[in-house]
């Protein structure tokens, strides 16, 4: 099993792909079971908010595609973290033809935006409600068909968790787990273990199909498959906002420790009366991976662009690079524990290139 992550612009844009351990070799293309998560694809233009007069952003390197049509397919799922252009870009999702099958799921704000612009079918947009542990339905559930009528099929689930008093509404931590169908194998090669059958799926596309209501599917006699774990946090947040999910729903399912924290490695300051914190940087990323141990970190937000405005003028960074966080994750790990600088892979991805954790 193992998850694929690829820098689409070297900012905030990822495509995930996340892959089963097993599948039947004579399936075309991806195997059942696989899935892709595009998160907040900007691939063309600049990102403006109000006017260029207040705030107006460019990249400075081109992404490594020029249009969401140049993906070998439409992904599963497309996450929309915020509302702000440079990741809910107008011109950049509506290259997806209105009657694309991919599943868009954004916070409030993005989803009523995405809405306003009338290109995509309502049915297929859907709103993000804050993780709530003693609420089964805030966490968004979806059901991945089994690989035969007799094994036990997988599922996808994503969670929201807002900042408390982020006027900006900036920071956030959406949190990803995917665990595949069974793929419990007998002692034939190329058989599966036969196994009791579960419940009928509810209709839904082949390979993506949500629950309703969203509920839990029990996996008989505890033939799941281990589970990947993914916190996508690109401005950051307090690791008091991310403690509630970890501690019920990862350890729930077993997602723990952390497979890959994606956050911002720089940090950005304005004025308060700009909207005070903009990225969180590396000493909020550093207090997630000691709290999660997270396998990996990965940059997000971080890439070099002009910006220009009013909002910007008074804006501070400082920036970090791999070799000072990892000297900070030796210099934070605890006597009792094990090394962070050991223990976790710090990554930094130019546009184009990927990073495959776990072996599929």
């Amino acid at each position: 099993m193992s998850l694929t992550v690829k820098a689409l612009n070297g900012d905030t844009s990822f495509l995930l792909t996340f892959s089963p351990p097993v599948a039947p070799t004579s399936s075309p293309g991806l195997f059942p079971g696989s899935f892709t998560v595009l998160i907040d694809p900007w691939l063309s233009g600049s990102a403006q908010i109000l006017s260029p007069k207040f705030s107006i952003t460019e990249r400075k390197a081109p992404p490594c595609i020029s249009s969401l049509k140049e993906l070998d397919e439409e992904p599963d799922i497309i996450l929309i973290s915020q509302d702000k252009p440079d990741h809910c870009h107008q011109e950049t999702l509506c290259q997806l033809p209105p009657d694309s099958l991919s599943t868009i799921l954004a916070t409030p704000a993005a989803a009523k935006k995405i809405r306003g612009w009338k290109h995509f079918d309502p049915s297929r947009i859907h709103t993000l409600t804050k993780y709530n542990e003693e609420n089964l339905n805030s966490i968004y559930r979806l059901i991945l068909p089994p690989f035969s009528p007799r094994a036990s099929p997988g599922e996808v689930t994503i969670a929201l968790m807002p900042a408390k008093r982020d006027i900006s509404g900036l920071h956030n931590a959406i949190g990803i787990t995917y665990r595949p169908p069974c793929s419990v194998l007998s002692a034939l090669p190329g058989s599966y273990l036969d196994l009791p059958p579960t419940p009928p799926a509810s209709p839904g596309s082949p390979r993506t199909i949500s629950s309703t209501p969203r509920t839990i599917v029990p996996s008989p006699y505890h033939d799941r498959e281990k589970t990947l774990s993914v916190i996508y946090s690109p401005h950051g947040v307090s690791y008091d906002i991310i403690r509630p999910y970890a501690s019920s729903h990862l350890v729930s399912e077993a997602a723990l420790p952390l497979s890959l924290l994606i956050h911002s490695f720089d940090r950005v300051e304005n004025p308060w009366y700009l909207g005070g914190n903009i990225a969180a940087g590396s000493p909020g990323g550093l207090e997630i991976v000691r709290n999660l141990l997270a396998k990996a970190w990965i940059s997000a937000h971080d890439a070099d662009k002009v910006n220009k405005g009013l909002s910007v003028m008074q804006m501070r960074m400082r920036k970090f690079g791999v070799k000072e966080i990892k000297k900070m994750l030796g210099e934070s790990s605890q006597t009792s524990g094990p090394r962070l600088s050991d223990h976790t892979e710090v990554i930094s991805l130019s546009s184009g290139e990927e990073h495959r954790i776990g072996k599929s």
